[in-house]
């Protein structure tokens, strides 16, 4: 067997394709400049690469428009046969999954037909009407292959030379006029590459055959009619010699004198004739050198049922050598013409007047037709003047009979039709009959579209006017339209969206598949063209089978999810939606899959359900009252510990208001209708709010909550929801208690050596003055010191006794510089022995604050005391009070050691401390004492520089 790749009938086609798509990568990449494929191929490929088509980025384009193809048909006298023929292969094509198609001899697409999935998979790789195949624009492919080697070829998936056509077959015969020997067009069936039937380039090569048999059948039939035309001719009185030839310039019969000068040769061709002679279009004249003068000829198109089928052509030898009356070089005598003077000469060509036949109906008859014919119909003449128009015609434009024909058929034509207007009315198609699309005015003033059927009318063998059928097509072009854009649209859809679309034939083959299809699943279109859906698992094959026999008895839209598997074997989940096509008489035709990837959806959707569970669960095992309530203030969900301190264990609580709730719960009735009041704060303020509740329950018991609110809205502001969490902070407030006053002894402890100094220094002085009293130096003046160093000792005994014993906490408006200067006076003693002086700066304006003044000084302290531990050496400590709009800022700056940065986050924590002796407690009491005066501490430090605590305190209105 030769080292080809073999296409026969026994051939694996997977195979096969595989290894002509290694040939063909080998091959454009250079690496094997001679692949083991077909000569015929080979030779193709290699004029591809001549004519610079890559074989990666080469894609037909569209040739022909709508209306080039109308007019193709309407030209073409074989459209009796092709049409029939062309349904007759679709009829048999079906069931073996191929487009038909018939090409022009350009090899442009001009008729396609087939299952309508298989066309709209084509359309991929373009393959639609009006498209060209030619190779020089397509790459190796049937169509333009046949017509280069001029036989019937069939191309093998990898043997196309643009990989975009690899997935597909062809098979094609292009059909020669035996007149002419020129290609009149290709038959062509297209299957996906799976679908490679042994019959179908027999099929094509048939089609070719009955085609040119007919043709050839036509040529005879002409011939026959040419041949009387000449013996008619010869039978009459013709003086100049004369001859026939056929469409194909070949000579059918002739004068003796022109076979006796040498104007006919061997092969039956005229010597001298210019090749536009055998257009056959109209009257045309041309000279021709002889041996013996110039000779002169004219053609006569020969028209026979409405259609050229060959010429007459008349001969004027040089000076009328042989008998026939001269001619003068200026003004030939032809057919028609008048002298060089411009008297009328007879002409060459005969006028044969025949016998006209009886009318088989009446003039009435013929006038009926006319008349009441519901088409439009209009006649005009050469120049395009209206002759005559029926009642049709003014219905269709508006124009009554007598405004038409004072007008010209070109008038009606629309500006924007101008380009269309020359084809139709032009003289080279005047000799045959034409079917055309135009728009043309109404009276009124608005467009109309109308189908034209024109048709010439002869008088004499020579085409004297027209006569135009017209049918207004204007709601059929508006459906046109709109089936255009639904396409269009259905196009963009299939290109961008995110689903995989599969288009099924009705034996759920595949026929088409789309870009997300491949990434989806991992399959190329190349590879499931023609198959079975792989993406069904085997362990759901059965149950698949059943689906496709529901859709097919129900045939209506199925929508479920199904595990599907990838091409690496995976699987994933998908949403599924399977749609019937049904063509207009309702006949199921294909089958349209889409697909969405739902696996993330599924994870999320479990993941979601395992959260809720933990979520759930690690809700119940918090120590904080949990609860959800609804828009309208409802409990949705509350956890074990919600319903266990609000003693609702027992109690169908979802659906339930506070105010319900306080009906099922006696102990915590006051408790909860409270709790309505604060959610009320929470909605209106529209933010989290945080607050402490004080619960006084019926036995007496006494309970502080910890409650934050945090209400839930929607993009558009409107409230879903609210999230209420509660701790019981009963034992946590009491354990803040003590260790205030914890602290606050070891503040007065710290303070006991500085006001026993204090103390001790005013005593000596009563002393002394009393040490000079008694031995008699007696003056008033002692008296008033001694009461005035009383007074002293008086002073600091009170504000020690106000940091010692327990106060009852009450805020009262206070002005802050008289507190300050106390802490001061306090303190100022311990500072003076530490070399520390303190200096205060106090805005005037500054103005009350609501405060407890104990617990600030308590503050204060703290934070001063600390500034002069900072200070071993010595130093200042400057106090600066000013107002900041609606709070008062008290500033504390020291000249100490500084504190390290990353320690200062940690400041105000139970037991964190700088101070090798020190427990911590200061500041964070600190801390909470500002917090519950509504303020703020900040801390800033640097080693070495100093620190300095700002405070801010909201400022309030003196009382009256």
């Amino acid at each position: 067997m030769s080292q080809r790749i073999a296409l026969d009938r026994y051939a694996n086609l997977s195979q096969e394709r595989v290894k002509l798509e290694q040939e063909w990568e080998r091959f454009v990449s250079g690496v094997n400049e001679r692949p083991a494929i077909r000569p015929l191929m080979y030779e193709s490929w290699q004029r591809c690469q001549e004519q610079n088509i890559h074989p990666l980025r080469t894609r037909t384009t569209v040739s022909l428009s709508r209306a080039q193809i109308e007019a193709y048909w309407e030209e073409d006298t074989l459209q009796h046969i092709l049409k029939p023929l062309l349904l007759k292969m679709k009829d048999a094509s079906l069931d073996s999954g191929h487009l038909v198609t018939f090409c022009n001899a350009a090899g442009d697409i001009v008729h396609l037909d087939g299952d309508l999935s298989l066309m709209l998979k084509a359309e991929d790789m373009n393959f639609v009407v009006g498209s060209s195949w030619a190779e020089h624009r397509a790459g190796t492919n049937a169509i333009g292959t046949s017509l280069v080697t001029g036989r019937p070829v069939q191309v093998f998936a990898g043997e196309h030379f643009c990989q975009e056509v690899q997935k597909w077959t062809c098979s094609a015969a292009p059909v020669r006029d035996p007149v002419t020997q020129q290609m009149i067009g290709v038959f062509n069936l297209t299957g996906l590459w799976r679908v490679n039937h042994p019959h179908s380039l027999s099929a094509v090569t048939s089609a070719k055959q009955i085609v040119e048999k007919y043709l050839r059948g036509q040529l005879e039939q002409e011939r026959f009619r040419l041949t009387e035309r000449f013996s008619h001719l010869v039978s009459s009185a013709v003086t100049s010699p004369f001859l026939v030839l056929d469409r194909g310039g070949k000579v059918i019969n002739a004068s003796s004198i022109l076979y006796e000068q040498g104007w006919v040769d061997r092969q039956q061709n005229l010597i001298g004739a210019p090749p536009s002679a055998f257009a056959i279009i109209s009257k045309m004249q041309w000279e021709a050198e002889h041996v013996r003068g110039i000779w002169r000829f004219e053609l006569i198109p020969y028209i026979y049922g409405g259609r050229p089928i060959g010429s007459v052509v008349y001969a004027i030898p040089p000076n009328d050598e042989y008998g026939v009356r001269e001619a003068t070089a200026a003004q030939p005598v032809f057919a028609g013409s008048g002298g060089a003077d411009g008297s009328a000469r007879e002409p060459l060509a005969p006028d044969f007047a025949e016998t006209a036949k009886p009318f088989i109906r009446s003039e009435r008859f013929y006038r009926s037709l006319f008349e009441d014919n519901p088409s439009a119909i209009i006649c005009y003449d050469l120049q395009g003047n209206i002759l005559e128009a029926n009642p049709a015609a003014e219905r269709l434009i508006g124009y009554t009979v007598e405004e038409l024909q004072a007008s010209n058929i070109i008038q009606l034509i629309l500006l924007d039709c101008a380009e269309k207007k020359l084809h139709p009315f032009s003289l080279e198609g005047m000799g045959r009959p034409q079917e055309f699309e135009i728009a043309v005015k109404h009276k009124n003033g608005h467009s109309i579209d109308v189908s034209i059927n024109n048709f010439p009318m002869y008088v004499d063998n020579e085409i004297s006017g027209f006569y135009a059928i017209a049918k207004d097509m204007t709601r059929h072009k508006q459906i046109e339209a709109d089936l255009r854009s639904t396409k269009e649209q259905l196009d963009v859809y299939l290109r961008n969206t995110d689903d995989s679309v599969v288009v099924l034939d009705v034996g759920f083959h595949i026929v088409k598949v789309n870009r997300a299809f491949e990434q989806m699943f991992g399959w190329s279109e190349q590879e499931v063209i023609g198959a079975e859906l792989p993406t069904i698992p085997d362990f759901l094959q059965a149950d698949f089978q059943l689906l496709q026999q529901e859709i097919v008895r129900n045939r209506h839209v199925t929508s479920y999810e199904a595990l599907r598997q990838r091409k690496d074997g995976t699987l994933l989940d998908v949403s599924t939606f399977i749609s019937p096509l049904s063509d207009s008489e309702g006949n199921l035709i294909a089958f349209v899959a889409i697909q969405r990837d739902i696996t993330e959806h599924k994870r999320m959707e479990a993941a979601l359900i395992e959260n809720q569970k933990q979520l759930r669960t690690l809700i119940n095992a918090m120590p904080d009252s949990v609860c959800f309530k609804d828009s309208e203030g409802r409990w949705i969900e509350a956890n074990d510990c919600c319903l266990r301190v609000f003693r609702l264990e027992n109690v169908p609580y979802q659906g339930k208001t506070d105010g319900e709730l306080a009906l099922l719960s006696p102990d915590y009735r006051e408790a909860l209708l409270q709790c309505a009041e604060s959610d009320k704060r929470a909605w209106e303020e529209g933010k989290p709010v945080r607050l402490e509740e004080v619960v006084y329950l019926d036995y007496g018991d006494v309970r502080i909550f910890d409650v934050s609110k945090i209400p839930l809205f929607d993009p558009e502001g409107k409230r879903t929801g609210l999230v209420v969490i509660s701790r019981d902070i009963t034992e946590l407030k009491k354990t803040e208690e003590l260790l205030r006053k914890s602290e606050k002894l070891s503040v007065v402890g710290q303070l006991a050596a500085g006001v026993a100094h204090e103390i001790r220094n005013p005593l000596t002085s009563i002393r002394g003055f009393i040490q000079f009293i008694q031995e008699g130096h007696y003056k008033q003046e002692y008296f008033q010191t001694i009461l005035s160093e009383l007074d002293r000792i008086q002073s600091v005994v009170n504000e020690f006794l106000v940091l010692a014993k327990p106060q009852v906490i009450h805020f009262t408006p206070r002005n802050l510089p008289p507190l300050l200067h106390q802490v001061v006076e306090l303190l100022q003693t311990e500072a003076i022995l530490n070399n520390v002086q303190i200096v205060l700066e106090i805005d005037p304006v500054a103005t009350m604050v609501n405060c407890e003044e104990n617990q600030l000084k308590q503050v204060f302290i703290n934070i001063l005391k600390n500034a002069i531990e900072a200070m071993p050496y010595g130093g200042q400590i400057t106090i600066q009070l000013k107002q900041q709009g609606e709070a008062l800022s008290i500033r504390i700056l020291d000249q100490g050691e500084g504190i390290a940065e990353e320690r200062i986050p940690k400041l105000g924590e139970p037991f964190y401390t700088t101070k090798e002796k020190g427990t911590g407690l200061g500041l964070m009491i600190s801390y909470k004492i500002i917090q519950a005066h509504q303020g703020t501490m900040k801390i800033n430090s640097q080693r070495n520089k100093g620190t300095t605590v700002e405070i801010h305190l909201p400022v309030c209105e003196p009382l009256e």
